[in-house]
């Protein structure tokens, strides 16, 4: 099969444990651009992340980003974009402090979180990461903000999070059952719940881009390790879990290659595409 597209996730899959990309999957990444093939971020990063990280690579990818949410081309033109309803963003909120859950949520660039937390999350670490220009921007909610007017049609993602996997699974039960017909709930890591509109997904972006760019699936390589990897990898012609992925997509996947520590994605790419 000569394949035309390669989907990859960022964390864990794409990047080392210290979220840097390694040299050898820097350059097996930019021989596929080289040779015609369409490459693609695909992640639960906020946008601005993702497009940050392609300031390292020497070409710009497409992307696919908060899980299918958000979808641009190379050029950072909108190719699809999936908002969430202010009630359901009320209503998540609600349920969040309710459960005394952390949460923040997102546009393309800029993080929304509550009063007196933002400051301690990843963000702040990825951002120095950056020059002043890529950087994420993070922004205090209020408690008494009236968030109609300022988050309309703007929000794409939601995510929670907490240490205790109990309450996280708790949770997603209440929205599951509650919700479940208006969101689609996923995770990134043991730790989190994402939230999106339902149907959402990282495998349909792909279905999406690959209209978009005239791929069929069968012609489509994607590579993940978590949960929120899962449509993708099915959706593919070859869907590959990293040798660090859960188990769950390990069984879900046509191949397993080596870890993120080991250049995984460059041995994909070098063993299938180049």
């Amino acid at each position: 099969m000569a394949y035309k597209l390669v989907a990859i996730d960022m964390d864990d899959t794409l990047l080392t444990y210290d979220k840097q990309i390694s040299r050898e999957n820097l350059e097996a990444l930019q021989k596929a651009h080289d040779s015609g093939i369409y490459v693609v971020i695909s992640t639960g990063r906020i946008y601005a992340s993702a497009y940050a990280y392609s300031e390292f690579l020497g070409f710009k990818p497409y992307i696919i980003a908060s899980n299918g949410a958000m979808i641009r081309d190379d050029k950072d033109n909108e190719i699809y974009k999936s908002v969430l309803d202010v009630d359901l963003i009320s209503y998540l909120i609600n349920l969040a402090n309710e459960n005394d859950l952390y949460y923040h949520f997102y546009s393309d660039k800029i993080v929304y979180s509550p009063e007196s937390t933002s400051k301690y999350q990843k963000y702040g670490e990825w951002n120095r990461l950056y020059a002043e220009t890529l950087r994420v921007k993070v922004e205090d909610i209020p408690k008494d903000i009236d968030f109609t007017d300022k988050l309309k049609d703007n929000i794409v993602k939601f995510v929670m999070f907490d240490e205790d996997s109990e309450k996280i699974k708790r949770v997603r039960d209440i929205i599951d059952n509650n919700k479940g017909d208006k969101l689609e709930t996923t995770s990134s890591f043991y730790n989190n719940i994402e939230i999106l509109n339902k149907g959402i997904n990282k495998g349909n972006g792909l279905r999406i881009l690959g209209e978009y760019l005239g791929v069929d699936r069968s012609e489509m390589v994607a590579i993940g390790d978590s949960e929120n990897d899962t449509e993708m990898v099915e959706f593919a012609g070859l869907g590959v879990a990293m040798e660090n992925a859960i188990e769950k997509l390990k069984k879900t996947a046509d191949f397993i290659t080596k870890s993120n520590m080991e250049n995984g994605v460059a041995y994909v790419i070098n063993k299938f595409i180049l």
